[in-house]
């Protein structure tokens, strides 16, 4: 996840303000760098030292970080996250590596290699004829208040990547991209703000990073250029070293699909396997229990995304029988960091217990009294309470309130698609489509699709500008058609 953010960074190219005709793509990119310095300041540079603190929005997380960077492409990046651990990643000759307290090191491949060994370039502003094969001005587009150039930047291996260049200053506001992670391909976007000198050289000082509905914020506290580095600082770690004289094996990071089974599971609970741009990232295993005038949804759930580990050792609703919420618990780990939450609802209030690992806080929300109550991101299974309540007569959209435990409430629409035949592996089902879309706090809208049974049961689950897609036992993600072999260039 760092090194992926940094990729950005990194990379990085130029700009320029020009009249009412899109500029050519080289006169943008060679102009930026007289911008931010010119070329001779940049070739005075032969190595730089970054170090900078980050945060993750809405997470409570925060860490330290420290870029090494020397001609002619090395690089090492460390970072240390509280209550989670230290992250490290680099290059090494034609080796480009990455290590975790969590996961362990492990060697990058493929297209995921040529994205950071391009990424080490040093100055790679002044260097973007060689890091690319073609470069080109697309148009023109408003990003955060800025009317900006856009410049796509296709390299010899891996996706595009698309510059957003402030039409009057010059300056990179914006760098999106698709990148080969652990995870299949991530689409990623690069907020460049606070722009000051270090040096010579005009660099930006905040850097928002946003990815599969992750967003954290990098704030550079110093830039040093020309420092006298130790001659081992882009050496491979031991652990790395010992990987290259073993065999290649398939990564073990991320839980096993789900395989098919005659038995889903009882009708009143369990077990759902969350994929990730098509990788297996995390499992749910929960019950729903009625009884005594109340409903209960129970359950526990762990996911592996990157080198983040999240366990969910309990996530847990009680409702009356007309929904509404009586009480929740929230009781996790993200990395080391603590996450429990508890929460009981009286009167139009939310009344919450917080505790990560600070001491405990108390939160008071607004809340309507039918509302129904889900997690932020992880685990999905609370959601089966919208499919017992949702109403699949007709496709009139139904107004039903959502509270994010222990953040906000916000308004939700759902609507009752009709019956759908749904394709799994090795197999078919006729199914109920729901939808249901809202905004939450931070600001992004989201639209969830969700297939159920005719007893409410939710079978699949699909969250479009995520990526992720969760599939209920017994019923096994059909795997994509594969892509048809590219024609042979020629001669």
């Amino acid at each position: 996840m760092h090194k992926f953010a940094l990729a950005l960074l990194f990379t990085a190219a130029p700009f320029f303000a020009a009249a009412d005709e899109l500029p050519k793509a080289e006169t943008i990119l060679d102009r930026f760098v007289e911008v931010v310095g010119g070329k001779a300041a940049f070739e005075k540079h032969h190595n730089e030292v970054m170090h900078g603190n980050l945060e993750f929005t809405g997470r409570g997380l925060k860490g330290t970080m420290t870029v090494y960077q020397a001609e002619p492409d090395q690089i090492r990046v460390t970072i240390d996250i509280e209550g989670v651990g230290k992250f490290d990643s680099g290059t090494s000759g034609d080796v480009a590596w990455e290590n975790s307290a969590m996961q362990g090191p492990r060697i990058k491949q493929g297209i995921e290699k040529s994205d950071a060994l391009r990424d080490a370039t040093f100055n790679s502003a002044i260097q973007w004829r060689k890091l690319y094969t073609k470069a080109e001005t697309t148009g023109v587009e408003t990003v955060q208040d800025h009317e900006c150039y856009k410049v796509v930047l296709t390299p010899p291996q891996g996706n595009p990547t698309t510059h957003f260049y402030d039409k009057k200053s010059g300056l990179l506001i914006k760098t999106a991209t698709t990148r080969a992670t652990q995870m299949g391909d991530i689409s990623a976007e690069v907020f460049a703000d606070d722009y000051r000198k270090e040096g010579d050289i005009l660099s930006a000082h905040k850097i928002s990073n946003k990815f599969a509905g992750q967003e954290f914020q990098i704030t550079v506290q110093s830039v040093e250029f020309n420092v006298d580095m130790p001659k081992d600082r882009f050496d491979m770690p031991d652990d790395i070293k010992a990987l290259q004289k073993k065999p290649a094996v398939a990564s073990q990071s991320a839980p096993a699909a789900a395989t098919s089974s005659s038995s889903a599971g009882p009708s009143n609970g369990g077990k759902l396997t969350l994929y990730m741009t098509g990788k297996p990232i995390a499992t749910e295993t929960y019950t729903v229990q009625k009884s005594h005038g109340k409903i209960e949804v129970n359950g526990s759930a762990n996911a592996a995304i990157g080198p983040i580990k999240i366990d969910i050792e309990q996530f847990k609703i009680d409702t009356d029988e007309k929904f509404q919420p009586l009480d929740a618990v929230a009781k996790g780990k993200l990395g080391q960091v603590q996450m429990n939450v508890t929460t009981t609802f009286a009167d139009g209030k939310a009344r919450n217990q917080m505790d990560s690992g600070q001491g405990p806080q108390s939160k008071e929300d607004a809340v309507s009294p039918n509302a129904l109550v889900v997690s932020a991101n992880f685990p999905l299974y609370p959601w089966s309470l919208l499919a017992m309540r949702a109403e699949m007569k007709n496709q009139d959209p139904q107004q039903m309130p959502i509270y994010i435990l222990g953040q906000a409430e916000v308004p939700g629409t759902v609507v009752f698609k009709g019956r759908e035949t749904v394709e799994f592996a090795g197999k078919t089902a006729e199914l109920n489509h729901l939808t249901v879309t809202g905004t939450p706090p931070d600001g992004q809208p989201l639209s969830l699709d969700f297939w159920v049974d005719d007893n409410r049961k939710v079978i699949k689950i699909a969250v479009p500008s995520r990526g992720v897609e969760a599939y209920q036992d017994g019923f096994d993600r059909k795997a994509p058609p594969p892509e048809a072999p590219k024609p042979a260039s020629k001669p």
